[in-house]
């Protein structure tokens, strides 16, 4: 069964326009901490803005977002009640990150692990999002999306 806890981030930094060095550059994957947000746009957890001085754009976001860590062996089953992305290992891995709707609530899905997936939601909807979670992890799941 996935059990759901809220993580603290040290800091969270989007940095835009060229790539930096060790970032990510495939759509939708991850380099360490670093996540694919866009063609120049990319999400740095646990950075500074004083580390990338040739962006042309740093800002600390740290209050911008809440995570949540959704982890066990019925993740994709928990998910799949209210994300219409395909969250199949096979398809979606560990490294790859995608901005989506969770229970309408606009997220970054980030899977870090085989079984685990952080969340990063709007401080003002984390707690429905919360809510919601607790509330998917103790419903009847579908099967229908397991291959």
């Amino acid at each position: 069964m996935a059990v759901l806890r809220e993580v603290e981030l040290a800091s969270q930094v989007s940095v835009r326009g060229e790539p930096q060095p060790g970032f990510p550059v495939e759509p939708n994957t991850t380099v360490g901490d670093v996540l694919w947000l866009g063609p120049d746009e990319w999400l740095v957890l646990g950075g500074c803005e004083s580390d990338y001085p040739e962006a042309a754009a740093t800002v600390d976001v740290s209050a911008h977002r809440v995570c949540f860590e959704l982890a066990g062996e019925d993740v994709e089953d928990v998910l799949a009640q209210g994300c219409s992305l395909d969250l199949h290992p096979a398809l979606f891995s560990p490294g790859r990150c995608a901005q989506t709707l969770l229970a309408k609530a606009q997220v970054i899905l980030h899977r870090t692990e085989p079984e685990t997936f952080r969340i990063l939601v709007r401080p003002s909807f984390a707690p429905y999002l919360r809510s919601w979670l607790e509330d998917a992890l103790t419903s009847p799941r579908s099967t229908l999306r397991r291959r």
